[in-house]
């Protein structure tokens, strides 16, 4: 094959070769010469991560919204944030499909400046309001393991305190269904 200008063999007793390309965001392209009397079967993967804060917003089936407010339940100004502020990150996730969705994930990692509050140690108590199945949280994030009924919402607040001065980055949430499923009709 040919890339970049530069040709190199490929040889293999076996039925399968696998090549890593390193490329960059100029246009790329690849040619094979086929020099054999046997078959080949070219297939071409890319991945990748986008830059940071260039992250594409993906929805399917379980919506999300997130609001960040002060312990009176005042918006805050996410750009103008004083050190030592409490802030509490709600996060509703509606599921948006017909069916019940069992062992759902969703996580929502905090920029590195903030640090959660365990509230399960603290004057705040369990935060009753968080129907997890399991919480999980770590330095930089809170894991809430759930299922969903058709058409339902939940509510997860997570308090955060913004312990660090800085600029920082906050990342989106992620959520998704741990594990796919298979509907038969019979």
């Amino acid at each position: 094959y040919s890339f970049k200008g530069n040709s190199t063999a490929v040889s293999s007793g076996k039925s399968i070769a696998s090549r890593d390309l390193e490329i960059d965001t100029q246009a790329t392209s690849i040619s094979v010469t086929n020099n054999g009397e046997n078959s080949i079967f070219i297939t071409t993967a890319t991945t990748g991560k986008l830059p940071v804060g260039e992250e594409k917003a993906v929805k399917s089936k379980l919506s999300a919204i997130v609001s960040y407010t002060d312990g009176n339940g005042k918006a805050i100004d996410m750009n103008n944030i004083i050190q030592g502020t409490e802030i509490t990150a709600k996060v509703i996730i509606t599921n948006t499909t017909g069916l019940y969705v069992n062992d759902i994930a969703l996580s929502q990692i905090l920029p590195s400046g903030w640090e959660i509050v365990n509230t399960r140690f603290t004057d705040y108590g369990d935060n009753t309001s968080n129907k997890a199945e399991y919480t999980d949280i770590r330095d930089d994030r809170v894991n809430y393991y759930f299922s969903l009924q058709a058409n339902k919402s939940i509510t997860f607040e997570t308090v955060i305190n913004a312990s660090y001065l800085g600029n920082y980055y906050l990342p989106g949430i992620h959520r998704f269904a741990l594990y796919t499923w298979q509907v038969i009709i019979t």
